[in-house]
């Protein structure tokens, strides 16, 4: 099992890590400005691709980000209490071709065989003990990235949301209840909340952010980071995936 043997961005402060994270929700927004429209796309090694009705998306502040589905990935986000037997149950499951695990040992890359009904094994998942979310992995398609298959963004249980100033906290209060939240954590920039296992955290973190009452809400992703050194001595992280809003030393447990 992969484990992290040394924390890169350690020398982070919490307001520098979260000013760096409010210019990943801006540059989001950049990239869908080059990104592929709702218009059918072809490139000379791809095939077009269709926007369909229905095509998932999150909001980087006010704009519609769309996401495409990886066919063939899962993210599985459990209690860690639960990771032995979680661990177990997955091996026995001849659909998985492989298990990657992420998020300092909270997450599961899934890798199915190709042609599995991922659907229904979502479902089975969903029923095991320990089990806080399971979603498809998306990728962040741009106009760069279309050859190279996307940005792959994990969703989890996490969403992250900040509340306008004059939003009362009864109005914040209705919102944990609709939805049944459970806050991880408060800092002075934002809120990290859990949205239980029969929401889609997409949907919820949609439906929050067009209720006029935020100035961001979206899903605390899960992104692939890839690091580079010039030194030999230093020590290459094993973890792959990343909360798009605590890879920088963020502690929400």
């Amino acid at each position: 099992m992969n484990t992290v043997n040394k924390n890169p961005f350690e020398r982070f402060t919490q307001k520098g890590a979260a000013s760096a994270l409010w210019m990943c929700l801006l540059l989001a927004g950049c990239f869908a400005s080059c990104s592929i429209s709702e218009d059918n796309v072809e490139d000379e090694n791809h095939p077009v691709y269709v926007w369909t009705e229905g095509q998932k998306y999150y909001y980087a502040f006010y704009e519609k980000i769309f996401l495409v589905e990886v066919s063939n990935k899962i993210v599985l986000t459990f209690d860690e209490s639960y990771l032995s037997d979680i661990q177990q149950y997955l091996q026995k499951i001849s659909k998985i071709l492989h298990m990657e695990l992420a998020n300092f040992d909270r997450s599961y890359i899934l890798t199915t065989v190709e042609n599995s009904n991922v659907r229904a094994l979502m479902e089975d998942l969903k029923k095991q003990a320990g089990v806080k979310s399971v979603n498809q992995m998306y990728w962040l398609l741009n106009d760069m990235d279309w050859v190279y298959g996307g940005t792959e963004m994990g969703v989890t249980d996490e969403i992250v949301v900040q509340f306008k100033e004059n939003t009362s906290q009864q109005k914040i209060d209705e919102i944990y209840k609709k939805y049944r939240l459970e806050i991880l954590n408060v800092n002075e920039l934002f809120q990290v909340l859990s949205v239980p296992i029969d929401f889609d955290p997409l949907e919820v973190a949609n439906a929050i952010q067009t209720s006029g009452l935020t100035n961001f809400c979206c899903p605390n992703f899960l992104v692939e980071v890839s690091f580079f050194t010039s030194s030999a001595n230093y020590e290459q992280p094993q973890e792959r995936y990343y909360y798009a809003f605590n890879f920088l030393n963020f502690n929400l447990k």
